[in-house]
């Protein structure tokens, strides 16, 4: 591996799960695939493509999405320190459901299968991490649901609010105070976590934004225009 190649790379990813893991694993793993560059809107799974391969988002913002009756939503996000899988390609063995795209020029580092499956086999370490991302995602879906619930005036509030960094006082707090090691880590996961929703902010179009809030980019400038008379008012 070229010296500092993925250096911040890899401390994104020790981010990715509570579960640590030493720095010579994450460069069996890198060492194992290639860069990919995707232009604005090219895709790195197509939705009806077999891929079953892991990607790692190195630069830029991947944006998952699926055909709902001829209309296109958005149902996250992927920035640098992210691993993507189609899961209907490697668990289910079926094409992709979901289209992954590049929102602006962006770098994603491809695993082959095959390199990732035998770093699982020979790493219980590797092997306890990526149960741990894997928990991580699942904690973020259930979070983006929180998030997305309520009527769509709320849900541009709190998305705003997110998409802002904001976090709570409790929260910020906690992170990066703990003399233990293990817990600062923690800390700082659930920080990054919250810090990356400002990121997807800065990085999409409203058009975007309107397709994960699950309304039109017409209501969605309503919503914000009555926001800021709102503000103005106070």
């Amino acid at each position: 591996m070229e010296s500092n190649r993925y250096d911040q790379l890899k401390k994104l990813l020790a981010l990715e799960a509570k579960q640590r893991l030493r720095e010579e694993v994450f460069d069996t793993l890198l060492d194992g695939g290639e860069e990919l560059h995707l232009s604005t809107y090219e895709p790195m799974i197509d939705a009806g493509e077999f891929n079953p391969h892991i990607f790692i988002v190195k630069e830029g913002l991947i944006r998952g999405t699926y055909l709902d009756k001829n209309m296109e939503k958005t149902v996250g996000f992927a920035l640098p320190g992210t691993v993507i899988i189609s899961f209907h390609c490697y668990y289910g063995g079926e094409p992709s459901y979901y289209r992954y795209e590049a929102c602006c020029q962006t770098v994603v580092v491809r695993i082959p299968r095959q390199h990732f499956d035998t770093l699982l086999q020979r790493s219980h370490e590797f092997a306890l991490w990526v149960t741990s991302a894997h928990q991580n995602q699942l904690y973020y879906n259930e979070f983006q649901k929180h998030i997305l619930s309520g009527d769509a005036k709320s849900r541009l509030i709190q998305l705003t609010c997110r998409l802002s960094g904001i976090i709570t006082d409790n929260q910020a707090d906690n992170i990066g105070n703990s003399a233990d090691s293990a817990e600062n880590h923690d800390c700082n996961v659930r920080k990054e976590m919250h810090q990356r929703w400002g990121k997807i902010f800065q990085l999409v179009p409203s058009k975007i934004i309107a397709s994960y809030l699950g309304i039109t980019e017409q209501h969605l400038s309503k919503i914000k225009k009555e926001l800021i008379k709102e503000k103005a008012q106070l």
